[in-house]
């Protein structure tokens, strides 16, 4: 019998285990070869052990407590556990554990018999969570559900799809699904049913509206399936409703903010476009005093990119209107603006925009010209050119200079599509202002200019009186602003007494300051040459009128020479002194060159300058050589001197030269020196005796 039983727990499909209570822990004493299989353990190695186990590290399951409470109370158990296979994998045991009690009631072992449900709980599971899957999206659907008869009865509907149309789950299932449609939207939803119904498709998707129970309309997104009967018959529709308002509000502002965009993108592009051109203006406007030109370069500027054509009338200070500048956008019809100009008319009563503004001072918009009133006190041939122009927009605005109205700008748009408004009317404005300021800074530098040079011109001698047997040439180059008067200065003047007396020099300095030392040295040495026999007398006088007159920091320094070319003896007498200016130089016929004249001190500084007269006389073909220091001090770009010895050199390459020419050569080689960039004020008078 014993052998039976064995063989026939070695045959059970089931895995048997019995263990012996008596023992220490309750381990294994025996198991089958089916435990074996469903454990992938050996009985080897199981044997003494625990049946805990096979349970791993998963402890926790309540069904544990249970079978330790029916080991506990010695009863049967059926419980299903998570068990480990020896290599990991988890299968379920449905477990069952009988006690076994010997002839005395006394436990002495387990007996568990085990069954592998694995396949079974996959199964269970798959159907558990297939239709707890169906529940859950049908009812809790991020979406609206709703299941609908082939005639558009709602059978079912979820909790979302209520929400999205703002009824209850009874009375949607009261409604045909036509009578939440959008009116506008039906027709378009039977055609797809239709179509789904004919075995067209068999789903579609649309964007669609439906109406609230509280009559307002929300967007959805719908989409539809058809269920069959096994025989293909339609059995009913799933249909899928998504709420997308908010992705639709969402679109619309997108689309809104889109719009704006682009408009403050256009904005942007406007907005540098106008300063890009106003920043061009400034380049032009400050590349030249010459305004005519300047003007002409700004009516490039503006056409075509502000106007189709421009016109630039001037106010002139005698108060006559000219058209200075003009621009056209088509080359073949520029002639056309100078013909124009025959036609214009600024007077009090004459019609115009830009009559109006040389009138009044103020600027005039006009966003749309009335072709009727081209006409108006236009003859026939000025119509015509109007006309050919074309002018469908105008915008003319004064420029305005220190209260004084100098002119007007006219731009016009000779096409329909660009019509002037305030941000146009605003840049014009700011761009004739600026041309306003650069033609009122012009006419200003050109008038201190004509001042300058008058006052320089009042600094030098008008014209050099004729010495008998001797040759006069003089260059003078003043380095500062057209508005400042040079500090360099020279002077020939004849005395009556048959001598002559020449100066030259150069005071500290220049502007104004220096033209008023230059006036006093100059006006003070003719006023004495009369009184004063030599040049250190002369220049002593000078002396003491600069100390009584002038601030200690105003001096200057001054060559003063006498020539007596009529004293019956041969050549030209001469007397020179020097008060701190460079020596004269003496070219001889023979090419030598001799520095003369004895050293002073500089004028306006020291109450005794130490002045002496140095004598000599020229003889025939000898060249005297005064000059400044804006010769021997001139700089090349690379920072050297010209200096005596390159002035000496260039001097003897002029023997034989006339007094003007020597003069003339001289100039024109430091300023070749310098490249065309003088550094100081340079004078240079000649005097060659010619017998």
């Amino acid at each position: 019998m014993r052998r039976l039983l064995d063989r026939a727990m070695a045959a059970s499909a089931n895995g048997i285990i019995i263990t012996d209570s008596r023992l220490p822990d309750n381990p294994i004493v025996y198991v089958n070869p089916a435990f074996e299989k469903i454990s992938r353990y050996g009985a080897e190695e199981v044997r003494g052990r625990n049946c805990r186990f096979l349970q791993g590290g998963d402890r926790g399951q309540p069904q544990i407590e249970e079978l330790r409470a029916a080991i506990r109370e010695e009863r049967d158990c059926r419980i299903v556990l998570r068990n480990y296979r020896k290599d990991g994998t988890l299968f379920w045991n449905e477990l069952y554990v009988s006690p076994v009690h010997d002839k005395n009631g006394r436990l002495t072992n387990f007996v568990g018999v085990q069954n592998d449900i694995t396949e079974r709980k996959r199964v269970e599971e798959a159907l558990s969570e297939s239709e707890e899957r169906f529940r859950a999206t049908f009812e809790y659907a991020a979406v609206g559900v709703a299941q609908v008869a082939t005639d558009g009865q709602l059978l079912r509907v979820n909790r979302k799809l209520c929400e999205i149309l703002g009824y209850t789950e009874e009375d949607l299932l009261q409604k045909n699904f036509r009578e939440v449609n959008h009116p506008e939207d039906l027709e378009e939803g039977l055609s797809w049913v239709r179509r789904v119904l004919e075995g067209d498709v068999r789903t579609y998707s649309i964007e669609k509206r439906y109406i609230r129970k509280d009559g307002s309309e929300v967007w959805t997104n719908l989409t539809v399936s058809l269920v069959q009967e096994a025989s293909g018959e339609p059995k009913y529709f799933i249909a899928l409703i998504e709420d997308i308002s908010q992705r639709k509000r969402t679109e619309e502002e997108r689309d809104l903010l889109l719009v704006r965009e682009q408009l403050a993108r256009a904005e942007a592009v406007e907005a540098r476009r106008r300063l890009d051109l106003l920043a061009r203006s400034g380049s032009i406007l400050s590349a030249s005093l010459d305004y005519e030109a300047t003007l002409e370069g700004i009516t490039r500027l503006v056409v075509p990119d502000l106007a189709d054509w421009c016109l630039v009338d001037v106010l002139e200070e005698d108060g006559y209107i000219h058209q200075l500048a003009s621009a056209h956008a088509e080359e073949e019809k520029k002639s056309l603006l100078k013909d124009l100009k025959e036609y214009r008319r600024f007077g009090e009563d004459d019609a115009g925009s830009t009559a109006e503004v040389l009138r009044t001072g103020k600027s005039v918009l006009v966003s749309e010209i009335q072709q009727s009133l081209l006409s108006e006190g236009a003859d026939e041939e000025h119509l015509k050119i109007l006309r050919e122009l074309g002018a469908y927009s105008i915008l003319c605005v004064p420029l305005l200079a220190r209260a004084k109205t100098l002119g007007a700008i006219t731009l016009v748009s000779s096409n329909p599509g660009r019509r002037y408004d305030e941000e146009d009317f605003a840049l014009a404005e700011n761009l004739a202002y600026r041309c306003a300021l650069a033609m009122d800074n012009a006419r200003l530098h050109r008038e201190r200019t004509n001042i300058a040079r008058a006052f320089q011109r009042s600094l030098l001698p008008p014209h050099l009186p004729e010495i008998p047997g001797v040759e006069v040439g003089a260059e003078y180059l003043p380095l500062g602003e057209e508005t400042e008067v040079g500090g360099d200065f020279y002077d020939l003047i004849d005395t009556d007494y048959d001598s002559w007396v020449c100066a030259i020099g150069d005071v500290r300095g220049k502007g104004a300051e220096a033209a008023a030392v230059t006036a006093l040295a100059r006006y003070t040495i003719r006023a004495v040459v009369l009184d004063r026999d030599t040049p250190s007398e002369i220049l002593g006088v000078l002396n003491e009128a600069m100390l009584r007159q002038l601030p200690s920091d105003r001096f200057c320094t001054v060559a003063c020479a006498r020539l007596e070319p009529q004293d019956d003896s041969p050549g030209v007498g001469l007397t020179i002194s020097r008060a701190g200016h460079p020596p004269p130089l003496l070219l001889h016929g023979d090419g030598s060159i001799e520095e003369i004249g004895c050293p002073g001190k500089a004028l306006g500084v020291f109450p005794d300058a130490e002045l002496t007269d140095a004598r000599l006389r020229l003889m025939d073909g000898d060249t005297l050589v005064l000059y400044t220091d804006g010769i021997t001090e001139a700089r090349s770009p690379d920072g050297s001197f010209f200096g005596e010895e390159r002035l000496r050199s260039l001097l003897r390459s002029c023997a034989g030269l006339g007094a003007p020419a020597i003069a003339e050569r001289l100039q024109n080689g430091v300023l070749e020196f310098q490249e065309g960039y003088p550094h100081d004020d340079l004078a240079v008078l000649v005097l060659r005796v010619t017998g």
